[in-house]
């Protein structure tokens, strides 16, 4: 049930992990003219903290109307702990599908600090698969040019994997980064791609541990792994490395 809470009751949560995010894309306008042209259809949902109301679902609903001149807002009101709206705001996010997998990678590597639990029981209690998440907490590995650049578009999820998985010192992420900005996408993926065989043809660095995997000649369990990798769009072998990394955070 909801109820209405004057707008100058509501401030957004610092536990929303949008929080920090500018408001006035082409998005957020269009958001505003939908909301100006049949309402609301959902309620945002706040928590109280003292005499306030904090935003923790529906950051930019919330923005929108109080833009749009509301003086009261409907709000589903909750109890909740700081974990409790945590969870809440990225279980929202999660399910966006034009997710930053930067903002989600630092809020998620937080929560599970906040815990003390593992990535596993992390993965099982909002319903994602652990290699998901293992995935988006690598972007925390990346160099800050590269990190807004991921979360602007400019670079793919994908090939933020491959860099991070590369694990270059954050000087030459950003000489990585430079590429992307001044000659475009398809340089990056250039050369980057020559960055990877580079790696790859100079073999095992000095103090780097490799693991070899004997499947024999025939092995259903081989054939499953080249498929997943397939689906994902990464290497065999970094596909088999995010499930080892899953394991050892797993076990955390």
């Amino acid at each position: 049930m909801s109820v209405k809470v004057p707008v100058e009751k509501l401030r957004i949560s610092p536990l929303n992990i949008r929080a920090d995010k500018e408001f006035g894309s082409d998005e957020d306008l269009e958001m505003m003219k939908n909301i100006r042209s049949i309402g609301v259809l959902q309620p945002i949902v706040v928590r109280p903290v003292g005499d306030m109301y904090e935003v923790v679902i529906g950051r930019r609903r919330f923005l929108s109307m109080k833009q749009g001149g509301a003086k009261e807002i409907d709000c589903v009101v909750r109890e909740m702990s700081d974990e409790e709206a945590l969870d809440a705001s990225l279980s929202e996010n999660i399910m966006r599908s034009n997710v930053d997998p930067v903002t989600l990678g630092k809020w998620l590597k937080r929560r599970i600090e906040m815990s003390g639990r593992s990535l596993r029981w992390y993965a099982e209690k909002i319903g994602k698969p652990a290699s998901v998440l293992s995935e988006w907490i690598r972007m925390n590995d990346l160099s800050e040019g590269m990190q807004r650049l991921v979360s602007e578009g400019a670079v793919t999820f994908r090939d933020a994997l491959k860099v991070a998985r590369l694990d270059l010192p954050h000087g030459e992420q950003e000489a990585l980064a430079k590429t992307a900005i001044e000659e475009g996408a398809e340089e990056f993926s250039k050369t980057l791609e020559r960055l990877r065989r580079g790696h790859e043809k100079r073999g095992a660095p000095k103090g780097l541990l490799i693991i070899r995997v004997n499947f024999g000649k025939e092995s259903e369990v081989f054939d499953e792994l080249n498929r997943l990798a397939e689906e994902g769009g990464i290497e065999l072998g970094d596909y088999v490395r995010s499930i080892l990394e899953e394991h050892i955070q797993s076990q955390r």
